[in-house]
């Protein structure tokens, strides 16, 4: 009776149907308002563009290998899917709006709709509203390198997409994948293991004081 409880329980941590549990943050600040969602929501945007600052260009490549990958990862690990995805498009727009918080320095539309990064900015909100929705479902703890292994990938599907569609002069002809996604894979993997470990070891913080 009691490892049928227990398989109940597994089985139904990995329903993607099934009710959300609380995300990460939640978990954190219990008792959390509305205003400390907004402040999560505020550090978030504050964090991915800082974190975009932090930037180098491969040769002859527009698109820069950023830390704001690893800041969208934890936007969705720790916020879950709706604060996550608030803080994602927050970032977008505010950067959209003419703030200086892509990388860069970038900033409104013409950096968005006439750059060759605009596909990633969009990834970056696909990425955070699937992970935060994965991990509030059991995708967490120890099983949190998954939604993060997906939602690096996910970042690529409109920033592929963007560039087949437009003409940026970039990549060439015959050369989207190696210029637009094998380049930036290895800087991927090493921040979504490092996102993985940062959530999981915050999984535990709050396990061990429950």
């Amino acid at each position: 009776m009691q490892q049928t409880a227990v398989t109940t329980r597994r089985a139904e941590s990995f329903s993607l149907l099934g009710s959300a549990e609380p995300s990460l943050f939640e978990r954190l600040v219990p008792m959390a308002n509305i205003w400390h969602k907004s402040a999560a929501v505020v550090i978030g945007i504050a964090l991915v563009s800082l974190l975009a600052q932090a930037r180098f260009f491969l040769p002859d490549n527009p698109v820069p290998i950023t830390l704001q990958g690893f800041g969208v990862l934890m936007l969705g690990g720790v916020l879950g899917w709706r604060l996550g995805l608030v803080s994602a498009i927050g970032y977008y727009l505010v950067g959209m709006a003419g703030l200086p918080v892509f990388a860069k320095g970038g900033e409104g539309w013409d950096y968005v709709i006439h750059g060759a990064t605009g596909g990633y900015l969009i990834g970056f909100i696909l990425a955070a509203g699937v992970i935060g929705f994965l991990s509030q479902r059991g995708w967490n703890r120890g099983r949190s390198l998954w939604p993060m292994l997906i939602g690096s990938l996910l970042i690529y599907v409109p920033a592929l997409i963007w560039l087949t569609v437009f003409d940026f002069g970039w990549p060439a002809e015959g050369s989207l994948f190696s210029g637009a996604l094998y380049p930036f894979l290895p800087g991927d993997i090493l921040k979504l293991m490092a996102a993985a470990a940062a959530t999981g070891g915050l999984w535990r913080l709050v396990d061990s004081k429950r």
